[in-house]
């Protein structure tokens, strides 16, 4: 009766880990979807002056983060004040300069007198970042706006107004207005102004921390299925299988394409690399060299080799036999 008992104990115990491995694998399957569409696409629009009848609108939206180059792609559009627009709504009647800076490339966008008054420009903004901490690396950019006329020869400068709007996929972005750190801005004529700057932040969106997280989680059970394993037949409470081994090899080469597979592509090197998948690989090669002594220490030897007797000459290659 009492090895009824225990072995309806251990039966029982074996349910509660099965079902709460279950409730965790379907806890962070909901986790990853809520994030997914709670801050996939999210972020924080900003402005910077003051939006008039005659301010210069410029909008801003992000294209695209490049971690390892540091740097910020955003479209840029140029609305014209009214006063600047004739009456057919389409051309300028002067000549218009926008200067975004500071940005990789050409920093002045110069419109003619009868041009169309709406243009659109991709700029390079440089932003300061550490890719090797992924997946909490953040970038941070400063830009400042200076917009002017041009009539005659003559310069008037023009009020500003800069909005940032959009997303981009896998990030958030958080942008204001800084009057503590101004930006120095240089004209065509070799003017410098001094303007208040537009800080703008990039950092991962909560979907790909917890898409990345759960792939390293995923990464980390790989050793520890292959010790479990290795560990048991070593210790002979599980028969040695030589099969096994092909599964703790593929194991260790699916390694890197887990890797390879993380959203934003951390580059060789990052932390991660040292904290996790390092370790990883080691626990799979010392799994199966476990594996490997108990194969040697526990699988059925050669019959001729157990009788202690020396083995069979392999046939001749032909078949035949060799002649005196």
């Amino acid at each position: 009766m009492g090895s009824e008992q225990r072995e309806q104990g251990r039966f029982q115990g074996r349910r509660i880990v099965a079902g709460a491995f279950v409730l965790l694998v379907v806890l962070g399957y909901v986790a990853v979807i809520l994030l997914y569409s709670a801050n996939a696409r999210s972020g924080q629009g900003g402005t910077l002056g003051t939006s008039d009848a005659e301010a210069v609108r410029v909008e801003m939206a992000p294209v695209s983060v490049n971690g390892p180059g540091e740097r910020l792609s955003v479209d840029v559009r140029i609305f014209p004040p009214d006063s600047l627009v004739a009456d057919d709504n389409l051309t300028l009647t002067k000549d218009l300069s926008v200067i975004v800076s500071p940005i990789d490339g050409t920093q002045a966008v110069s419109l003619e007198a009868g041009s169309l008054a709406l243009v659109t420009k991709t700029i390079s903004v440089p932003a300061a970042g550490t890719v090797e901490n992924w997946p909490f690396d953040r970038y941070d950019a400063t830009l400042s706006v200076l917009a002017y006329s041009t009539e005659d020869g003559v310069k008037t400068a023009l009020p500003t107004f800069v909005q940032w709007q959009g997303s981009v996929s896998g990030w958030n972005f958080q942008v204001q207005e800084n009057h503590e750190k101004p930006v120095a801005v240089t004209d065509t004529d070799g003017r410098t102004e001094s303007l208040p700057s537009l800080d703008i932040g990039a950092s991962r969106s909560g979907s790909t921390l917890a898409f990345g997280f759960l792939l390293l989680s995923l990464l980390v059970v790989m050793p520890i299925l292959v010790l479990f394993v290795a560990i048991r037949a070593y210790t002979g409470h599980r028969k040695v299988e030589a099969t096994l081994t092909s599964w703790m090899g593929a194991m260790l080469f699916a390694t890197i394409p887990l890797r390879g597979f993380l959203p934003g592509s951390p580059p060789i090197g990052s932390w991660i690399d040292f904290l996790v998948v390092l370790w990883v690989i080691v626990g799979l090669i010392a799994g199966l060299t476990i594996y490997v002594l108990a194969w040697n220490r526990w699988g059925t030897p050669d019959p001729q080799f157990a009788r202690g007797a020396p083995p069979s000459t392999p046939p001749h290659v032909n078949g035949g036999a060799h002649a005196d």
